[in-house]
């Protein structure tokens, strides 16, 4: 059964009383804050950027930079609290932060404790992490606070220095705000009752309503329970499905006080298991049951196979150069085909493609039945590429589908060959890679084997791309001149 991802907020639902706080405002306030301390790490690297006051005043913060230091190293900006307590009433770390540039460029906001010194950076232990992609700006947003919390309670009856530390290199800006340490759980949530459908339910029905107006029906079941008034509060409330008791899988996180969800692409008569486990900052509840319950059964016939693949299999295929998206380039496109299987009719199809028939990803399940074709630009040209395609209704799932084969190819015309005004060094790389040019670079684009994007936001230093962040692998990038666009394969190490 696939996962389906819940897209909800994190609400917290807590009530705490601050005993230490501070929110670097105030009409010319100081920076740091008195009793505040700011220096480097432990290397000494990252000294032209360090944690400053940000703002607007009396509205002010702490923001840190990013910046390159030496190749395979990280530079340490701290930003450390005066001595606080940590006692029963004073155990939960809150504060508020984000990043500012959507994509991941390796920032980590690392939160460590000192209870020996403010300003020996070799005292700190650290505590939590927090990267990017939780500190996360998905578009279009752009430094959008989130509130985070780090537990204390380890550290009850000491004294503390709490350190914010931005560790990056060609990293992103990091701020945060309205720090305080309050008064977290003493003990985990009592268990979630009354689930709906009831526990070993049979004939649950499955909503066929397209609330999502995507033209498919959403398959769906509504669940709902009970949350405790007793006992310690939940902050919040992680949703795990499967199909069978030990296979269950997060779908994510609700708030502390959801008491219903509904989600889709279920098949008739079928069992699912399904657990909610309320945690707070003490921790997740562990005696929450894991209840079951089985689907309608239907007349619905869940569909065959896929059969008569285009590109067919091992063939070499052209890549389809004309831009069908008006955006200037060619399309770079594969026009994949098939006869749709037998069964009742497909309602949705799921597209894996990869460069290994054993390692394949889940490209999209956005193609809709019935449909017999799907277009996928910006591939990259001589590469292997395997794919398999799955189909289902509310009958039910076929993946048995055949993993195919094909290898694109292009013939570079007369103009291609001409556009030839860079080669890039190391390669492969691993850090680092330059970009050797005597002409201005207009545009950068880098993409994977797969052909899909990896930023359309990179940083380009000096001929320089910092490519630390990215996984082990084959990738292309693509860079414009006045001359016109020339792309390179590499190699990640």
């Amino acid at each position: 059964m696939k996962k389906i991802t819940i897209l909800l907020m994190l609400f917290s639902f807590t009530i705490s009383f601050a005993q230490f706080s501070e929110d670097f405002n105030g009409t010319n306030a100081a920076f740091p804050p008195a009793g505040w301390a700011v220096y480097n790490g432990a290397n000494g690297l990252g000294t032209v950027e360090q944690w400053v006051q940000a703002g607007t005043d009396p509205e002010f913060r702490p923001q840190s930079g990013f910046e390159v230091v030496t190749a395979g190293m990280v530079a340490e900006d701290f930003i450390v609290s005066p001595l606080i307590p940590i006692n029963a009433t004073q155990n939960l770390l809150r504060f508020l932060a984000t990043d500012f540039n959507q994509g991941d460029f390796g920032s980590i906001l690392s939160i460590q404790v000192s209870t020996t010194s403010q300003t020996d950076p070799n005292s700190f232990t650290e505590i939590e992490t927090f990267n990017e992609a939780q500190l996360g700006n998905p578009a279009p947003n752009s430094a959008v606070f989130s509130q985070f919390e780090v537990n204390l309670g380890a550290y009850v009856g000491q004294s503390v220095y709490i350190a914010f530390v931005h560790r990056q290199n060609d990293g992103d800006f990091i701020t945060f705000d309205n720090v305080e340490v309050v008064q977290g759980a003493t003990a985990v949530p009592n268990d979630i009752t009354r689930p709906t459908p009831a526990d070993m339910a049979s004939g649950v029905a499955i909503s066929t309503a397209d609330a999502n107006a995507d033209n498919v029906p959403d398959n769906s079941v509504n669940f709902a329970w009970q949350v405790s008034a007793l006992g310690q509060a939940a902050d919040q409330i992680e949703f795990f499905l499967g199909d069978s008791p030990t296979t269950l899988q997060s779908l994510g996180t609700l708030a502390g006080t959801a008491t219903t969800v509904t989600l889709p692409r279920f098949f008739e008569g079928t069992t699912y298991y399904w657990q909610v486990v309320p945690g707070n900052s003490f921790g997740p509840s562990t005696t929450q049951p894991v209840w079951s319950f089985t689907t309608m059964t239907g007349t619905t016939i869940a569909p065959g196979t896929v059969s008569n693949p285009t590109p067919a299999d091992t063939a070499t295929v052209p890549l389809e150069t004309t831009d069908v998206d008006m955006d200037g380039s060619p399309d770079n496109a594969i026009t994949f085909m098939w006869t749709e299987p037998s069964g009742d009719p497909v309602e949705i199809y799921t597209f894996s493609l990869g460069t290994s028939p054993t390692d394949l990803s889940l490209f999209t399940t956005g193609i809709v039945g019935p449909a017999s074709s799907f277009r996928l630009s910006g591939v990259p040209d001589n590469t292997t590429f395997y794919w398999k395609l799955d189909a289902e209704n509310l009958g039910g799932e076929n993946t048995s589908s055949p993993v195919w084969e094909f290898t694109t190819g292009i013939t570079a015309s007369v103009n291609d060959e001409e556009i030839n005004f860079m080669t890039l060094s190391p390669n492969p790389a691993t850090d680092y890679i330059n970009l050797n040019t005597e002409l201005a670079i207009d545009d950068i684009v880098l993409t994977n084997a797969l052909g899909q994007s990896i930023s359309n936001n990179l940083k380009l230093e000096n001929n320089r791309l910092n490519v630390s962040s990215l996984k082990n692998g084959l990738y292309f990038l693509s860079a414009t001149s006045e001359l016109g666009t020339q792309t390179i394969r590499f190699i990640k190490q």
